[in-house]
């Protein structure tokens, strides 16, 4: 009976000191960040039958458990992606809401300049003090236009950098939970009733949830304690113990940019699957890209527009007039030394997977500034036609309109009211079924525009029907483009003025700021309600940990005395013999 008693209280007494060990833990790492408290599972013996009935033999540690949710771990993984998502998003676009808002970097004054510039040379035509100023405001323009790009082009770059240091630290995190799944499932089998290894798979989870700041990604358990991740279009990232590595590339078609995606072998040779950012999910990777492909091209594409179509308006204008001599006008602004407005403004990217036997060529016949948007094209050759659709979209491709002409034939794309935005060639009779394009209409205007006149007299102030030194009518209607609806008429729209293109450029911007913003701080609410739930639930309580080492300190100090009274009940047997 002796013995029984001893045994039964020293399994108590290692319960005991267990529990008192867990709880110590548990104090020691209040403050470690990931760490979820632990628990001791405790399992009585099987009672021994006897002729009195079942007589307990004490208790035994089943296993040491982190309290852990599957639940709230998830909701606090997409939480994590979201706000991540909407951060990206905010950061980048307040930088482009600071510099086209400000009168130091934007345009709305220089244009004012400009078109006010033309209204006083309207007053005096002759006066070459006038001339010169209306020359120096033009110049004034077109280097506010090249400013706006520079800067554009720099934010480019700098969210390019801000891609590959998040690829960066996405492979770190993916090698670093690779590596704790082979330490989880060695130690899973080391163990003899198979308890899990508490304090490496908090690192794990860790990790997982660093990781998702990255990018979105999806979660798979498996029975053996390892876990894999996916990307959310369904690419792996982590296998059990191997890693597959997120890549990056400067894009080929257009070295602006850099690619992100996984390599793959093509007849025998590597070659990089890139992602979008729509097929990432959410995440800080994503909400880089989802900007640069998205935001920023639009609003570079806008400023671009902007300048191709003040340009191309008043050098109509000019191009109609005489100058102080009267000679004919010549251009006031130009685009390019290519020769021709449409070429000079224009890009034609083709994809670096075309075919290379006799590759199919685009080449841009002409485009109206008056209904074209912002909007870049992708083109893909389809049973020897093209056919587009808007970068971007996920619509299928149409096709691009037929026209007849004794000249060439040539493909318009059109808007839905079926008025021709821009024009193109093929360069061969059969063209290549897969090959791909990327048309900017506009992409290198704000870049390349420059004033092409240096004398006061070039300007064309009077006009050609009635040429005289104090004749203005053809710096009058310069200074009435500023009014003048050239803009937006897609669609059978009346459009808008150059000027208010670019107020409701700044406005555009504006409203997206605030509602990346808002939608960031959103996001951070609902991460930070769903770390509080995770905390109250898996987190340390001191309260509840200073309770438990009283307990335990107790059951151990009873335990103790139980095998002090063993020892008595078992020396006073041997006394009696």
């Amino acid at each position: 009976m002796s013995n029984s008693v001893y045994g039964i209280a020293l399994s108590g007494l290692n319960a005991a000191r267990a529990g008192l060990s867990t709880t110590s833990h548990n104090i020691a790492n209040s403050n470690t960040v990931g760490f979820n408290r632990q628990q001791v599972i405790q399992q009585s013996r099987p009672s021994t039958g006897s002729d009195i009935g079942y007589i307990g033999q004490g208790v035994d540690i089943a296993s040491v458990q982190r309290v852990y949710s599957d639940f709230i771990n998830a909701q606090e993984q997409k939480a994590t992606s979201d706000a991540a998502f909407y951060n990206a998003k905010a950061q980048q676009i307040a930088r482009v809401d600071a510099m086209i808002a400000d009168d130091a970097s934007g345009l709305s004054s220089a244009l004012s300049i400009f078109f006010g510039a033309a209204q006083t040379l309207s007053t005096n035509p002759a006066d070459l003090a006038a001339r010169q100023n209306y020359l120096s405001s033009a110049g004034t323009l077109t280097s506010r236009f090249n400013g706006l790009n520079t800067v554009m082009d720099e934010l480019r770059s700098a969210t390019n950098l801000k891609v590959r240091d998040t690829v960066e630290q996405l492979n770190n995190a993916t090698s670093q939970i690779a590596a704790l799944n082979n330490q989880i499932v060695t130690a899973l089998n080391q163990t003899s009733n198979g308890g899990p290894p508490n304090d490496l798979m908090d690192r794990r989870d860790q990790l997982i949830l660093r990781l998702s700041e990255q990018v979105q990604v999806t979660r798979v358990d498996v029975a053996d304690g390892s876990t894999n991740l996916f990307l959310a279009n369904g690419q792996s990232l982590v296998v059990g113990t191997t890693q597959f590595k997120v890549q990056t590339q400067v894009d080929p078609q257009d070295p602006q940019n850099l690619l992100v995606g996984m390599t793959t072998k093509v007849n025998g040779q590597d070659r990089l699957l890139a992602f979008d950012s729509k097929s990432l999910g959410n995440g800080a990777l994503s909400g880089f890209l989802s900007f640069r492909e998205n935001e920023l091209t639009e609003y570079q594409n806008t400023i671009s527009l902007l300048a191709a179509r003040i340009g191309q308006a008043v050098n109509d204008v000019q191009t109609t007039g005489v100058d102080l001599d009267n000679n004919p006008g010549s251009a006031l602004f130009s685009f390019g030394n290519r020769g021709n407005f449409v070429t000079d403004i224009f890009r034609v990217v083709p994809n670096i997977n075309n075919s290379t036997a006799n590759p199919t060529q685009i080449t841009m016949r002409g485009l109206d500034l008056s209904k074209l948007g912002p909007a870049e094209y992708e083109v893909q050759i389809v049973g020897s036609q093209p056919r587009y659709r808007e970068m971007g979209s996920n619509g299928p491709f149409v096709p691009a309109a037929l026209v007849t002409d004794p000249g060439g034939d040539y493909y318009e794309i059109r808007d839905p009211a079926g008025a021709p935005l821009l024009s193109f060639q093929l360069s061969n009779a059969t063209p290549q079924e897969g090959d791909r394009f990327v048309l900017m209409p506009v992409r290198e205007a704000a870049l390349n525009m420059r004033t092409a006149l240096n004398r006061p007299s070039e300007v064309a102030a009077s006009s050609a029907v009635n040429p005289s030194i104090g004749n203005n009518e053809n710096i009058l209607k310069v200074a009435a483009l500023q009014t003048a609806r050239t803009l937006s008429q897609s669609n059978n729209s009346a459009g808008v003025s150059i000027s208010d293109g670019f107020n409701q450029l700044v406005s555009r911007v504006g409203n997206k700021t605030r509602e990346f913003n808002l939608a960031a701080e959103s996001r951070e609410t609902v991460l930070n309600q769903v770390a509080d739930s995770r905390d109250a639930l898996q987190g340390v309580n001191m309260d509840e940990e200073a309770a438990n080492l009283i307990k335990f300190q107790q059951a151990y100090q009873a335990s103790g005395r139980v095998i002090s009274l063993s020892k008595e009940l078992f020396d006073q047997i041997l006394s009696m013999f």
